[in-house]
């Protein structure tokens, strides 16, 4: 496709958005719960696959329940939804059931998962808003990008969902190789599972794997994937993410069909001349941002936002998981602290 008529694409997209979204923009962030992935053959992408050899003990790469449940009150207090709840897979449905139960609890809202193919049978879907299918690629090595992901088990596991009453998506990177031509791939994917959303990141190349060296998914051929999803999908949610050395490409996707931003790292960034540019970039494109990335009283508890895209829901967990997490609330408010005061210190010192 000819660069003018992705422009073109670009603004019949951005004006679809506004019919369906409104006119704001917001921030999400996934919640991970550990480094440690127990594929057998692990994403050739992937950081995690890097880390696998050194991890003796995979269960000391989890991170503490507590850390866990900070950030995701943290999330709330500055309006950033959680894009998804994920982390290696390894984790059993029980695990995976009562982390969702908790994280639900201290944010008073329903979760996304995104922990691999679900054991749906053996989690309280009443916590539950959604589930995302880590897809990754639509192009024609796929099988061997992500040899331990089998697309028909995550199609399947997405279906289920579906039938159950819950949302659905799925993530891509883009710049693994795909081609412009598979676009068409993944519209028939969107349609044939139904999708409510779709969250795009670019590949941030990881050393020691075999994209180290290679160049990611330039500002223009992004666009392009993401004006096709909004222009033939115009009613789905689209979620952007790109790396800090990225910022420039955030305005380009709000114009081509974005309605949500994605994947920085909070509690390094928070609050940076990074943090000011990457809303100075949302609010270019002459959308309102709901949540914060700047504002250190926010953060810090001592003031409350005043717009925010949460929606506190009735959240019924189990007795024997309320208690888990009362009985961790001061080591919870510890890690609050932690955080905010590391934010603090890399303003104080940049």
């Amino acid at each position: 496709m000819k660069v003018e008529e992705i422009l073109e694409n670009a603004r019949k997209a951005f004006k679809l958005t506004t019919k369906h979204f409104g006119n704001t923009v917001t921030f999400e962030r996934a919640l991970f719960l550990g480094w440690y992935c127990n594929l057998k053959q692990p994403c050739k992408f992937c950081y995690m696959a890097t880390q696998k050899n050194k991890i003796k003990d995979p269960r000391k790469a989890r991170r503490r329940l507590e850390s866990v449940l900070a950030e995701a009150i943290l999330m709330k207090r500055i309006g950033w939804k959680l894009e998804f709840i994920s982390g290696g897979y390894g984790y059993t449905p029980k695990e995976i059931n009562d982390i969702a139960e908790m994280v639900a609890y201290v944010q008073k809202c329903r979760q996304y998962l995104n922990v691999g193919v679900i054991d749906l049978d053996n989690i309280n879907l009443d916590v539950i808003e959604g589930v995302v299918g880590a897809v990754e690629t639509v192009s024609k090595d796929r099988d061997w990008i992500c040899p331990g992901k089998p697309l028909d088990k995550i199609k399947d596991n997405l279906l289920k969902a579906k039938e159950l009453g819950l949302k659905t998506g799925i993530t891509i990177i883009l710049g693994l190789g795909e081609k412009e031509e598979d676009i068409e791939k993944l519209l028939n994917l969107i349609e044939e599972l139904d999708l409510n959303r779709i969250t795009f990141y670019s590949l941030n190349p990881q050393k020691g794997t075999i994209y180290e060296n290679k160049p990611s998914v330039t500002t223009i051929e992004y666009m392009n994937w993401v004006s096709s999803v909004r222009l033939n999908f115009p009613k789905i949610k689209i979620i952007t993410g790109v790396w800090v050395d990225k910022i420039p490409m955030i305005s380009p996707l709000i114009m081509s069909g974005s309605n949500v931003i994605t994947k920085f790292p909070l509690f390094s960034v928070f609050g940076t001349k990074e943090a000011h540019w990457i809303e100075k970039e949302i609010l270019a494109t002459g959308r309102e941002l709901l949540g914060t990335f700047t504002d250190i009283d926010i953060l810090a508890g001592k003031k409350v936002l005043e717009k925010t895209p949460y929606i506190e829901e009735e959240i019924n967990i189990s007795s024997e998981n309320i208690k888990r997490v009362e009985e961790l609330r001061e080591n919870i408010n510890e890690r609050i602290e932690s955080y905010v005061s590391k934010v603090l210190r890399k303003i104080k010192a940049s």
